[in-house]
């Protein structure tokens, strides 16, 4: 059984309450960044904004762990104690854009 997506679920939410705000008041930016964390997001979000013209411009991936030394406060006389910290990040970038139609003349 798959775990829930409390947190990627509030995300998906705050994007289509975006995308809705977008559509009622009929304002789309030539170009959206977004950031997400997993494929599911993802997938839900672009098809949404493909739905109302949008299309990726560019797309890249990173790894979704990043890691960092912490040194060691006491300037290491009590032995090694430097920490390694790792933290979960937005692993896939995506910038959209929306084709602006000339106007008919």
């Amino acid at each position: 059984m798959a775990a829930p997506r409390v947190v990627g679920s509030f995300r998906d939410w705050l994007n289509a309450r975006e995308l809705r705000r977008m559509v009622s008041t009929q304002h789309f930016p030539e170009t959206i960044e977004r950031h997400y964390w997993d494929r599911k997001e993802f997938g839900t979000d672009a098809a949404a904004l493909e739905s109302v013209g949008y299309q990726p411009l560019t797309t890249s991936e990173n790894d979704p762990y990043v890691s960092g030394t912490l040194p060691a406060a006491s300037n290491g006389m009590g032995g090694h104690l430097d920490r390694t910290v790792s933290r979960r990040v937005a692993a896939i970038h995506v910038l959209y854009r929306r084709p602006t139609t000339p106007a008919a003349t």
